[in-house]
């Protein structure tokens, strides 16, 4: 059994549609490779008449799923889709040495830098996210984040985090209106738009489909993804994973589908990246609460669903850092935007916009 959640609202963007529906995500199996992939990191794939696409940039897996009746229309869909991911990546990436971001972080506590339009826009954002959720998300969590490593499970001593924390602080962002500027406060601060990236990337690949006429589609990057409008008379149905499945569990059912139209939905976890600390036995993971410098606890899923992946994304960040009742407050707050939270116990938690499922008997 799985579980529909709606909208209480007439204007929703959850279609009330048969339990039936295909939950798209696993689709992405079937295997006849494509000679539109040009490139070999891309692979792309038909089946009943829609087409997949796939990749791995921007650190995560980014997928495809379009239906238009000229095969060229769709290849074009595809191919901007995955160049525009590509060239966000280059851009907006810190590991890139020659991307703005890094650029940024290399210079800007020396001296004001004048900022791209889209920069602008993302730091500009963010920090009217930092403002309103009362600095639970900060772009300048990277001072201290930067010192994580997932894979060999290293994390900040105390005293990295006695020393960095003060640069943890996104008023230490000073923003020029005039100019478009932007100069750190702080020596130590470093800048990831990981947080929002991927949402202004998929909002991207969506407006560029729409241009060439495309209808339906879904892209997804990572925990992000965005539809555009439903599956050809059917809703697309995207699933909440349980956060606490095993890695051999992957293929398990997820424990509840979101069937949704035209709608942005972003998912933050603490099952992505992670390690166990042997001393302490605590999940160490990416998710990081500005204000203690280490992962934030008490919420382990959230999934945020807005009209716009710009919003969506931070907003999953957000109230996982704030937890339960302080993200809910701020959800139920903004309008157009809803959750679902499962905290630390495997409880589920609903915005005021959403219909829990009917309990099983």
């Amino acid at each position: 059994m799985f579980q529909n959640v709606f909208f209480k609202s007439i204007f929703s963007r959850l279609a009330k549609a048969s339990a039936a529906t295909v939950f798209i995500l696993s689709l992405f199996g079937f295997a006849s490779q494509s000679q539109a992939a040009r490139d070999n990191s891309f692979a792309s794939w038909q089946h009943e008449g829609w087409t997949y696409a796939q990749a791995e940039t921007m650190g995560t897996r980014i997928a495809v799923t379009l239906w238009h009746e000229d095969d060229a229309v769709v290849q074009q869909g595809i191919d901007a889709v995955l160049n525009e991911m590509q060239r966000i990546n280059q851009h907006f990436s810190p590991w890139i040495e020659s991307s703005e971001l890094a650029q940024l972080n290399a210079t800007a506590a020396k001296a004001p830098v004048v900022l791209s339009e889209e920069m602008w826009l993302l730091i500009s954002k963010s920090m009217w996210v930092s403002q309103v959720s009362q600095g639970a998300f900060d772009i300048t969590f990277a001072s201290v984040g930067w010192h994580y490593d997932y894979r060999k499970e290293q994390q900040p001593s105390e005293e990295d985090l006695k020393r960095l924390l003060p640069a943890v602080n996104y008023r230490g962002l000073l923003l020029d209106k005039q100019t478009k500027s932007l100069k750190y406060a702080h020596p130590d601060i470093r800048v990831d738009l990981g947080g929002i990236a991927k949402g202004y990337a998929v909002d991207n690949s969506i407006t560029l489909l729409q241009q060439l006429g495309i209808k339906h589609a879904m892209v997804s990057a990572g925990g992000d993804s965005r539809v555009l409008g439903d599956k050809r008379g059917r809703p697309w149905l995207v699933g909440i994973k349980n956060p606490r499945a095993q890695a051999e569990e992957k293929n398990t059912e997820p424990v509840i589908y979101l069937p949704l139209e035209d709608t942005a939905v972003s998912t933050s976890g603490d099952y992505e990246r992670y390690f166990i600390d042997k001393s302490s036995g605590k999940r160490v993971h990416h998710i990081i609460n500005p204000k203690t410098g280490e992962s934030a606890s008490g919420v382990i899923s959230v999934t945020v669903l807005a009209d716009k992946g710009l919003d969506a994304d931070p907003l999953s960040t957000t109230v996982f850092v704030l937890g339960v009742e302080k993200g809910l407050n701020l959800v139920n707050g903004l309008q157009g935007v809803d959750c679902i939270i499962i905290d630390a116990s495997g409880k589920v938690h609903y915005s005021t916009g959403l219909t829990p499922p009917e309990p099983e008997k």
